[in-house]
C-alpha cells in the first residue's frame, strides 16, 4: 500500500505540490488519515517531474528511507519547478521487497508510473503468469521485485503495440481481472507525447475495497489528484471504478470495464 499525489497544471515548486499543504504528503507517510491496511508510509519515497528544456524526460528523485528522514529533500523541492509529477510514499507490501529499485515512481520512456494498492498472492502464483504476458525485450528491463513494476510492464507491452495509452490502462485492467483474485489498482501514470503531456489516474479493485482518491482543481486551473485531501479546499471524491485523463485545464472521467 501507498499513498500518491498527481500534479498537471501551471508551472509551480515542487515543495509547494507535495510538502507546503496543510496534509502534506510527509503527513500522509507517518499519520494517513485513510489507509486501511497499513499505520506507515515508512518504506521509501519518490518523486518524478518532466522537464520542457529536456523534452519528453522524466526525472527521479527516490530514497528507501522514510520521507521525513530525508535531508535533502527540503533543499531539492524549493529549486525544481515542473508543470507535471508524480510523488509517493511507500508502505512495502512483503518486508522483503523494499530497497532503491522497489521504490516508487518507475519511469520507462516517455512514461511514469506509481501504483497503490497490491495484488493479493503476487509471488505465489500472480507474479509467473505476469512474466509470460510480457514481451521478451521487457522482461531484461526488471530491477525490482514488486507487482507494482510488473503490472507497469504490461501497461507498456499493450502501449507498444496500441500507441494510445488510454488503451493501455483500460486493457491491462481487464487482463488483471481475469488473472488476480484480488488486487486494489490504483494507478497514477504520466505520457508525454506529441509534445503534449498528459496525467492519468484510476480508482479500481479486484474484490476489494479501492483505496481513496480524490482530485481538486485549483483557482489557476491547475489539477491535483490525491490518496487524500491535501487541504480544507474543495475536493471531488473519485467513485470506485474510474478512469481520469487529465491535460492542462481538463479533467475527463470514464468508467473502467472489467471485462
Amino acid at each position: 500500500m501507498c499513498r500518491h499525489i498527481g500534479y498537471i497544471g501551471n508551472k509551480e515548486f515542487i515543495d509547494k505540490v507535495i510538502l507546503e499543504k496543510k496534509h502534506s504528503l510527509v503527513d500522509m507517510a507517518f499519520q494517513p488519515k485513510e489507509m486501511e491496511n497499513a499505520k506507515l508510509n515508512a518504506d521509501g519515497f519518490g518523486i518524478g517531474w518532466n522537464s520542457h528544456e529536456n523534452g519528453k524526460k522524466f526525472f527521479l528523485y527516490k530514497n528507501y528511507i522514510p520521507i521525513w528522514n530525508d535531508q535533502n529533500l527540503k533543499s531539492l523541492t524549493k529549486n525544481i519547478k515542473t508543470n507535471l509529477m508524480i510523488a509517493n510514499v511507500r508502505s512495502a507490501t512483503l518486508l522483503t521487497n523494499t530497497g532503491y529499485q522497489n521504490t516508487h515512481p518507475f519511469v520507462f520512456d516517455n512514461l511514469l508510473f506509481s501504483h497503490n494498492g497490491y495484488i493479493e498472492n503476487f509471488e505465489t502464483s500472480i507474479r509467473s503468469t505476469l512474466l509470460s504476458l510480457l514481451d521478451k525485450k521487457l522482461l531484461s528491463t526488471i530491477k525490482g521485485s514488486t507487482d507494482s513494476e510488473l503490472i507497469f510492464l504490461i501497461i507498456i507491452n499493450i502501449y507498444k503495440k496500441e500507441k494510445s495509452l488510454l488503451k493501455a490502462i483500460k486493457e491491462a485492467i481487464k487482463i488483471l481481472s481475469k488473472v488476480c483474485k484480488a488486487a486494489m489498482l490504483n494507478f497514477l501514470i504520466a505520457e508525454y507525447k506529441d509534445k503534449k503531456y498528459k496525467l492519468y489516474a484510476t480508482k479500481t479493485s479486484i474484490k476489494l475495497t479501492s483505496p481513496s482518491l480524490y482530485y481538486q482543481i485549483n483557482k489557476n486551473k491547475s489539477i491535483f489528484i490525491s490518496s487524500e485531501k491535501l487541504d480544507k479546499k474543495k475536493w471531488v471524491s473519485v467513485k470506485n471504478n474510474s478512469l481520469i485523463e487529465c491535460s492542462k485545464n481538463t479533467v475527463k472521467i470514464m468508467e473502467i470495464e472489467k471485462s
